[in-house]
């Protein structure tokens, strides 16, 4: 689906409850869209500022992406298992090797964990691990492509765009806990 000319129109919508609201921001031409971004909970007002700062051409009026779309991703936020057409996203603004990352983290099954170093040889570039955690914390889509599920290789979990306690509930909410010392046992490592 190609609906990037230019002339489309951008929409944001704010999913959840309460002050755990999500951030959608999508492009539009017609019928067809494309997720363009996913944001991790804040309040209400930051999330809508942190929209509008990134997303300048983005219509401030909140409307509701099309589909089912949000109701996915408000279940895949509360721990449920959903598969997702990874052909909605806008992949183009990313590099090769970001795409190539942010694809095979879609694999990394629901209850499992891998580390930055697996991730970056199951992407077929195994010497780019510090890479691979860039791309971890750029991603554009969390939740969707999991990267609460990349921890380091000791079983500690690393980093998170909603940090450590949302990262930690949302493993917990998948069935993978942290041992007493607060990392990753080996047997929730995806091999």
């Amino acid at each position: 689906m190609k609906i990037h000319s230019g002339d489309e129109a951008m929409y944001y919508q704010l999913i959840g409850a309460a002050e755990r609201k999500l951030g959608v921001v999508w492009c539009s031409a017609g019928d067809d869209f494309l997720l363009e971004r996913i944001y991790l909970p804040r309040g209400q007002a930051q999330l809508a500022a942190k929209i509008r700062k990134e997303f300048p051409r983005v219509n401030m009026t909140e409307r509701k992406i099309p589909g089912d779309t949000a109701r996915k991703i408000e279940k895949i936020f509360n721990g449920s298992k959903v598969e997702f057409d990874l052909s909605l996203f806008n992949w183009d603004n990313l590099q090769k090797f970001a795409v190539q990352v942010l694809r095979e983290a879609y694999k990394i099954p629901r209850g499992k964990v891998i580390s930055y170093s697996g991730l970056a040889y199951k992407s077929g570039s195994p010497k780019a691990a510090r890479a691979v955690g860039t791309v971890m914390a750029k991603n554009p889509f969390p939740l969707i492509i999991p990267c609460h599920r990349v921890v380091r290789s000791d079983g500690s979990l690393g980093g998170f765009g909603g940090g450590a306690a949302m990262k930690q509930e949302m493993l917990s909410s998948e069935g993978v806990f942290a041992d007493t010392s607060g990392h990753i046992p080996e047997k929730y490592f995806w091999k």
